[in-house]
Parts: C-alpha cells; structure tokens; sequence
C-alpha cells in the first residue's frame, strides 16, 4: 500500500507539473523511490497510473457530497457540497488533470463512471431527506439526482475551461443554484409555480 501510494504521490506531481503526454514513468518512479517492476506491478501502464491518480481525485472531491452535519437542514447540507464542490475547481489538480486532461486521455465516459454510481446514490439520499423536510410523501427520483449531477459537472467543467474561473463563478454558482432551489420548495408549490 505505501508503494502505491509513493507512485500515485508522484505520478500526480508529475502530471500536473508536465501534463500525461509528456510525463515520464521513469521519473515517477525515481521520484516515488521504487523500482520500474513496482510500479508495473500496482498499473499495468501509465495510462492506468493516471486512472489510479483521477479516482483518488475524485474520491476526495466526492467525501464533500457525504459530509452530514446535524445542526444544519439536508437543504443547507446539498448546498454546501455543491458550492464546496465548485471550489474544489481552484485545486490544480481537481482543474488540470481531473477536469481537463482526464477527458483527454481516459474519455468523459471512463471519467464518470469511475464514481458516477457512488455519486448519484449520495444525490439521491440527500433528495430524499429534503423531500422528508419538505413533508413529502414522494421518493426522490434517481432521474432527478443524474440531473443533478450533470448540473453539478457542467458548471465545473464550465469553470475549468474558463481563462478567469474566479471571475465567473458567482455567475455559476447563481445559475446553478436557481436550478437547486426547484428541489428546495415543496412540490405543491413547484407546481403552481
């Protein structure tokens, strides 16, 4: 385990300092002080070590959507993740190799269904809880947490592309929280609304 970890420490260094294409294996594993047959032994190649680097990326950005916090409503809790994870777009490595170069090498598709499933279960047991604050009966559809979550990836992806991204975020951050506040009102109110 500390192997892998020494590499994954490494290779993330490294591939954010040089980019995937022009990171060298041979300096990830001088850097990370194993041998070329440990790192062949944790990834099959450097492609798998970049896959390695994004899902240990994306498991810290997801621990900000299962945070719980009792002394605040699951609304307020669903919103602060989702802010907290519009923050997560100023880590360089969230930015550059999560939501740029990983598109790139592994594809969109390979990207979210490393935690997609994870993810979505997390939306929907925060939407259900706040359909039980609300006082309604209804489940929370797991359509409504995929479209959630496409929201939530849109405005990253919306950020890291952007040449300023602290310039336009409170207009990200307030087009997406209007999509929110549909979830927050009651669906007796969202219906004459």
């Amino acid at each position: 385990m500390r192997t892998r970890a020494a590499l994954l420490d490494a290779a993330q260094e490294i591939f954010l300092r040089d980019g995937y294409a022009a990171a060298a294996t041979e300096e990830i594993v001088v850097q990370a002080g194993v041998t070329r047959g440990a790192l062949y032994h944790h990834f099959a190649n450097k492609r798998e070590l970049f896959r390695g680097v994004i899902e240990r990326i994306q498991l810290a950005a997801e621990e900000t959507l299962g945070t719980y916090n009792p002394e605040i409503t699951q609304w307020e809790g669903l919103t602060r993740a989702v802010l907290a994870t519009l923050d997560s777009v100023y880590d360089q490595a969230t930015r550059r190799l999560l939501l740029i170069e990983a598109p790139a090498v592994l594809g969109w598709t390979e990207v979210r269904e490393t935690h997609r499933s994870s993810t979505i279960s997390r939306i929907e047991r925060s939407l259900r809880a706040i359909a039980r604050e609300n006082g309604e009966s209804t489940q929370a559809s797991p359509v409504m947490a995929h479209l959630l979550l496409a929201a939530i990836e849109e405005a990253m992806l919306y950020l890291a592309h952007s040449d300023d991204p602290v310039r336009d975020r409170p207009e990200v951050e307030a087009q997406l929280m209007r999509l929110l506040d549909v979830l927050r009102r009651p669906a007796a109110v969202r219906d004459i609304a």
